[in-house]
């Protein structure tokens, strides 16, 4: 594994426990039926998919 690969899976976890603490935040603030806790849980997955997908197309600047 090369540098920059470790640092990018670094900067992936950190950046990944970032928008598990949005859900946290978000859970034990609002009193949220199930669909809109599915919907939040759903739409940070996506995110999270995202950042993966640029993480691997994308160098370090």
């Amino acid at each position: 594994m090369s540098i920059q690969e470790k640092i990018k899976e670094q900067l992936l976890q950190e950046v990944f426990s970032n928008i598990d603490n949005i859900y946290d935040f978000m859970e034990t603030r609002f009193d949220m039926d199930e669909h809109c806790n599915e919907d939040i849980i759903k739409k940070l997955n996506e995110l999270k998919d995202v950042i993966y997908k640029v993480s691997n197309l994308s160098n370090l600047s």
